[in-house]
């Protein structure tokens, strides 16, 4: 028998609580229409209820405990938006356990409890839906768990992280240093008082690890992803890439061939022809290369109260279609079994680099550079060599062909030793 009216509980009634309140009371209609069955907040739980969040709220919805969300049977729907591991997982865990769907924001909570959680919807018969973990308001995980069901994806490459692409694009347009650009981000509101999870790829890696395990069927851990941050980033290499046609983004990667997939979350040197490129300031895009399909791109704004909320409440409409319709949603994921994916290891990876040497101002020096990078099988492209100064180090870029990154870490040690090469090599990954 076909329910008349789907309800939801909200845990978390902050930003995004918020601006899913907000947009739960300017759209019912909409909501509702699309739905095709009244969908109705029923309670709302946070530690803090007397806060103004810019929205009324009657007071008999309120609670300061989840077990008020999570134990009522007239529930159907737990969003989760307190974000982190704990308690949202007991949280999530006892609402699937009491045949609750439920919506999340959380990437944190699904990269680390991807199989644990996907386990316990099938064993319940209900689904977790997640949205807004990735990207805000773009509607990625959709459209490649939907709208590329027919593919297999053989790539994704996104800019996940506003923070980081904010800092990098004012470092990029504006010439600014690391840390100004930081200071700015904050300011704007872009970046938190405390932004190690943006700066250091964090945030980014659970985002990756979460579009890996839907695309891939993959059971991806933290401990399988490279990650590198930007906070070591130097003004002085994006002017010089620029010279070179390049510009600087936090990339996050998962890639799939016959040996396994690889996932790495970095900063890297996008050519200005590339789409990619052109992705400033807060937004958010992601690439996805399907065998079908080809290219596809997803653009928008990765974060904030009302595109997030959005996002939420989409999980929302497509869970009440298919309660009021009595089907029997799954925890899915495009790809199949995760068992099969073999993590493959960054040393089989192969991309261009970009090299920053500081070096004596020597004759052939740049010789011995060249010749230790040929016995490692990797070939320069182009180089930058500034002008002479007498007693100085000078500064080298080169751009390499495409090699082996086991080969350019063994090439860098044996360069790095030399008696002419002043500090550590600079480098970065070239896409």
């Amino acid at each position: 028998m076909s329910k008349n009216c789907v309800n939801v509980g909200l845990i978390g009634f902050g930003t995004i609580g918020a601006g899913v309140v907000k947009l739960f009371s300017r759209s019912a209609e909409l909501i509702n229409r699309k739905s095709g069955v009244k969908v109705a907040l029923k309670k709302i739980c946070d530690i803090d209820i007397k806060k103004s969040r810019g929205i009324k709220v009657p007071k008999s919805m309120l609670t300061t405990k989840a077990a008020d969300v999570l134990n009522d049977p007239e529930i159907d729907i737990v969003i989760e938006l307190i974000g982190g591991y704990k308690p949202a997982y007991d949280f999530v865990m006892a609402a699937i356990k009491n045949k609750k769907h439920v919506v999340t924001a959380n990437k944190a909570l699904i990269s680390k409890y991807w199989a644990e959680l996907k386990s316990a919807c099938m064993k319940n018969s209900v689904e977790i839906m997640a949205e807004a973990s990735v990207g805000g308001g773009i509607p990625i995980l959709r459209g490649i768990d939907k709208g590329l069901a027919a593919n297999r994806i053989k790539k994704i490459t996104g800019i996940l992280n506003g923070t980081c692409n904010y800092i990098l694009t004012r470092m990029s347009l504006e010439k600014m240093d690391f840390g100004a650009a930081l200071k700015e981000a904050q300011k704007k509101g872009f970046a938190e008082a405390d932004p190690t999870l943006d700066i250091e790829g964090y945030d980014a890696m659970h985002k990756i690890i979460v579009l890996s395990n839907l695309s891939f069927g993959a059971n991806v851990r933290e401990k399988d992803v490279y990650v590198r941050g930007i906070k070591d980033t130097n003004a002085v290499d994006i002017l010089y890439a620029d010279e070179l046609g390049y510009v600087m983004k936090l990339l996050s990667v998962a890639e799939l061939d016959d040996k396994g997939i690889n996932v790495r979350v970095h900063p890297a040197f996008v050519e200005k022809s590339r789409l990619l490129a052109s992705v400033n300031y807060e937004y958010n895009a992601v690439y996805v290369k399907g065998d079908a399909v080809g290219e596809t791109m997803f653009y928008g704004k990765g974060a904030g109260e009302m595109p997030t909320a959005s996002a939420v409440l989409s999980d929302v409409i497509y869970l009440a279609r298919n309660i009021s319709g009595e089907k029997k949603p799954r925890f899915k994921s495009a790809a199949g079994k995760g068992a099969a994916v073999r993590i493959k290891k960054l040393d089989d990876v192969r991309s261009k680099f970009y090299l920053r040497f500081s070096v004596a101002d020597n004759a052939g020096v740049l010789a011995s550079i060249a010749g230790i990078l040929g016995k490692n099988n990797i070939s320069i492209e182009s180089v930058i060599q500034k002008a002479r100064h007498a007693h100085e180090k000078v500064p080298v870029v080169i751009m390499t062909y495409e090699a082996r990154e086991a080969d350019m870490k063994r090439a860098l040690k044996k360069i790095d030793s030399l008696e002419v090469v002043k500090q550590k090599t600079v480098f970065y990954r070239v896409v």
